[in-house]
């Protein structure tokens, strides 16, 4: 849309300019700059870098031009860009992306989800830092761009990450505020007012998706609640009772492989670090397992039981679709036995029988 008689004059009294000192500065008289502002007329076009420069605008700012792209493009784009990071260099694609990012400085919607996608990328570059550096750029740009709630806490949340992945614990409590506060369950509240209108299926599908994603919540958490406890046997064998009675009584290797594949190899490096050998080959083996027989195709889906969740997966930004490609995943999940943690054991028969399993299991899946 244009909007350049709006922003011409918002930016005029912005700055304290007169219409007498613009049009000098572009060499017109008054008025005309006076029909500019009232919509009579439009600067020439060969007048609009002149005028956007004077002040400090692109022109497409200028014009008031909102670029924005539709979710199913951006969707189409983010995987074209994570394909791409598995087969061509880190700086190449990484620079598209930068073209890509500048040319829709203005879609707030583009920036988050190429935050996302070089969140999921940049370990690929010896410059992480400064990838780091240039998504909080972009999370801070969507602060000025967006009114919407839900994308504005998502980028707070994003914005959280990248302090954390720099090192930065007090930004990170700054950003979260510091405090946990209580579940207000809206949830369950939508729930009941779709049963109150009769609207059975959408009350069973708002409770579908708050027990799913609680349920990753705490499997999610495991790892690091059993790193923090690691000094007590009691909590932590507890821990890994409960955390194994809702894998399994969920079936959650299958329904999201991906969180179990974290708590499988949380609490295998976990055991390496104490010389816990039976342990650590026995989470091991799950890795294996979970990776060979239940993580690709990668893509996220309900069950016979979560039976009403597909349709709010699909609504997602990203729908279902991983958030890198099948070969960086893969490329992954071998480097998680190049940990140091497994260091002492390498030369371990069992070991070396685990990698076996794990790569004839992965090189026949495309």
């Amino acid at each position: 849309m244009l909007h350049i008689s709006t922003i011409i004059h918002r930016e005029r009294q912005k700055h304290g300019i007169t219409q007498e000192t613009l049009a000098a500065h572009c060499q017109v008289s008054k008025a005309s700059v006076s029909k500019w502002e009232k919509g009579l007329s439009y600067p020439d076009i060969t007048l609009l870098p002149k005028i956007a420069a004077y002040f400090n605008l692109t022109v497409d700012e200028l014009l008031g031009y909102e670029q924005t792209l539709s979710k199913q493009a951006i969707q189409t784009l983010y995987i074209g860009y994570s394909k791409r990071f598995a087969h061509e260099p880190f700086a190449d694609v990484y620079q598209d992306v930068l073209e890509e990012v500048r040319h829709g400085y203005r879609d707030a919607g583009l920036l988050l989800q190429m935050s996302v996608l070089m969140l999921n990328h940049f370990i690929l570059t010896e410059n992480g830092p400064a990838v780091l550096t240039t998504i909080n750029t972009w999370l801070d740009r969507i602060r000025t761009l967006s009114e919407d709630v839900w994308v504005l806490r998502q980028a707070n949340s994003l914005q959280a990450a990248v302090a954390s992945m720099q090192g930065d614990p007090e930004t990170t409590l700054r950003l979260l505020d510091g405090v946990i506060r209580p579940s207000i369950g809206d949830e369950a509240l939508l729930a009941t007012a779709y049963e109150q209108l009769g609207q059975t299926d959408e009350a069973m599908r708002a409770l579908q998706v708050m027990m799913y994603q609680n349920l990753l919540q705490l499997v999610g958490a495991a790892p690091l609640y059993l790193r923090l406890s690691a000094d007590d046997p009691t909590v932590s064998a507890e821990t890994l009772r409960r955390t194994e009675g809702l894998i399994g009584l969920y079936d959650l290797e299958k329904l999201h492989p991906n969180v179990c594949l974290q708590f499988h190899a949380g609490t295998a490096q976990l055991a390496a670090i104490h010389g816990d050998r039976p342990q650590m080959y026995a989470y091991l083996s799950k890795f294996v397992r979970v990776c060979t027989k239940y993580l690709f195709p990668i893509d996220l889906h309900g069950d016979t039981y979560f039976n009403r969740l597909d349709s709010w997966l699909e609504e997602l930004d990203l729908g279902t679709n991983a958030l890198r490609s099948d070969r960086l995943v893969k490329q992954s999940l071998f480097e998680i036995f190049d940990a140091p943690f497994f260091a002492p054991y390498r030369d371990d028969e069992e070991m070396k029988d685990l990698l076996t399993e794990l790569r004839f299991g992965l090189e026949g899946i495309q």
